[in-house]
């Protein structure tokens, strides 16, 4: 069989393809750290550029980069997932306490408009079918959470392997980021310009999931954990992993959590409590969501927020702790390069 020019061409591009397949395959186990190694050092690059002018060596400034990460994901470990993981244990050992038994500590007064709420929705979810469910409901997302953080934490070794590999790609990419990105773009079969379409409309895509609805995200669950700690709500990490997660969701998003809550200390008698954390809340969730988000994302994309919530949950699911990032990028260049490519028809 002959090929012609063009033939040939595309049996040569297949055949990159399937090697990258199979490289993918043999580093399956440590693709998550590879690609959090490419993301940490795109997003670092301009940083990189500013030391290299100053310091005039590149492996310097790769080195104080690559190990600045390593210590702040090594502080990030112990100061946060590790309290983490042992509020989520908490929670998972002794959640029917918390549903059940630990709010009757509240109940000094009985005849407290708490408490008489409190018996009339224990006795409707005292009703065997409602009680089984959500039951299991909880169990089930409980157990999710648990399960993560504990894959997260447990193998060590596998662990420590994976952080190795992301500060050494890190370090690498830095340096030779700009010539893979050249050369992944060249081997494209398409016309220059739009090449250059493509490269500036997915960079804008990185820069406004990253910046701006990961970032106000994060900027809430920091925020919703920092307002639990100080009003003693317990499990106040944990909560503030799940203001995280909600942020994602268009309109209600940490509402989720911090209205249910404002309602409980209300009718717990903490009225001052219930207070500061309604004010606290509208002002700082409803601050970042329509003022500082807008301004984050700007006006270069329209992605739906409910989008990059699909992404963080799917991301999670398959890369672990690092896919709050990767998950969404994903998804988002993956909408990008549709519409990139509709308009190229």
């Amino acid at each position: 069989m002959v090929f012609n020019t063009k033939e040939k061409k595309w049996v040569f591009v297949l055949f990159i393809v399937a090697l990258l397949a199979i490289i993918l395959y043999m580093f399956k186990s440590y693709v998550t750290a590879l690609f959090a190694g490419a993301l940490i050092s795109y997003l670092l690059h301009p940083l990189y550029q500013k030391i290299l002018k100053k310091l005039k060596s590149r492996l310097a400034s790769q080195l104080i980069l690559s190990l600045g990460t390593l210590l702040l994901l090594v502080g990030f470990f112990f100061l946060f997932i590790v309290p983490l993981a042992n509020q989520t244990q908490t929670l998972y050992e002794d959640y029917d306490r918390y549903l059940t038994f630990g709010v009757n500590k509240a109940c000094i007064n009985q005849d407290s408009l708490y408490c008489t709420v409190f018996e009339q929705a224990v006795i409707f979810t005292e009703a065997p079918a409602f009680k089984e469910k959500g039951k299991n409901l909880i169990e089930n997302v409980i157990a999710y959470l648990f399960q993560g953080i504990q894959d997260f934490i447990g193998g060590i070794i596998s662990f420590t392997i994976s952080i190795v590999i992301m500060v050494f790609s890190i370090f690498y990419f830095l340096d030779h980021g700009e010539e893979i990105k050249n050369r992944i773009v060249n081997v494209l079969p398409i016309q220059h310009q739009t090449k250059s379409k493509i490269y500036k409309r997915l960079k804008e895509t990185i820069n406004a999931v990253v910046s701006g609805n990961i970032s106000a995200a994060l900027l809430q669950g920091v925020a919703g954990s920092f307002i639990f700690g100080v009003l003693g709500i317990p499990l106040a990490l944990f909560f503030g992993l799940i203001v995280f997660i909600l942020a994602f969701i268009p309109a209600l998003g940490p509402a989720i959590i911090w209205a249910p809550t404002v309602v409980i200390l209300f009718l717990e008698g903490s009225i001052i409590k219930a207070s500061i954390l309604l004010i606290y809340s509208i002002i700082v969730f409803g601050s970042i969501e329509t003022v500082l988000k807008p301004k984050l994302i700007g006006n270069k994309i329209s992605l739906s927020s409910f989008v990059i919530f699909l992404g963080v949950l799917g991301g999670l699911k398959i890369f672990g702790i690092f896919g709050f990032f990767i998950g969404p990028i994903i998804i988002a260049l993956f909408v990008t390069s549709i519409d990139i490519y509709q308009k190229m028809k």
